[in-house]
């Protein structure tokens, strides 16, 4: 549980740095203009208020994301960052998807903000598993058959 406390808080900085530099764009900017004001997107008074607000929410998600991770990363049969990656992709869409579809299906939220949700979410994601590769959060054991073997992230 200390791994998940450490890698899922250091993760989850990386996140939202990603997610920062994914919605404060040029292009995000130019598709999401004006979009923001209708009444499907909840407006807030304080920017401060909204990105600490933002930050908190999506740590819950980063360490449901990590436990994920570091429980079926072992199940994957491909290595190294290959397996990190589809693990992330299948993560992304257990993830994003179901998001997408209920804010599609029950709200007026516009469609370029719900396409820039799927691509950004998704981008976030993919980069919390890659994170996870990277040394020292991997690790992996060299056995005597001379064979590289994956072991459990973060351990």
């Amino acid at each position: 549980m200390e791994a998940v406390a450490k890698w899922g808080a250091l993760a989850g900085v990386v996140h939202f740095v990603m997610i920062a530099v994914l919605y404060a764009n040029p292009i995000t900017d130019r598709l999401s203009r004006g979009l923001e004001q209708g009444a499907a997107v909840k407006q807030w008074p304080s920017q401060p208020r909204y990105f600490v607000t933002q930050f908190l929410g999506t740590q819950v998600e980063v360490y449901i994301l990590t436990i994920g991770f570091l429980w079926l990363r072992p199940l994957i049969g491909l290595p190294g960052f290959e397996g990190a990656f589809a693990l992330g992709g299948l993560l992304a869409a257990t993830r994003v998807y179901p998001r997408f579809w209920n804010m599609w299906i029950q709200t007026t939220y516009p469609n370029r903000l719900l396409a820039i949700e799927v691509i950004n979410g998704t981008l976030g994601t993919l980069a919390i598993a890659l994170f996870f590769k990277l040394p020292p959060c991997s690790q992996s054991d060299h056995h005597n058959d001379g064979v590289h073997h994956e072991t459990r992230p973060l351990r």
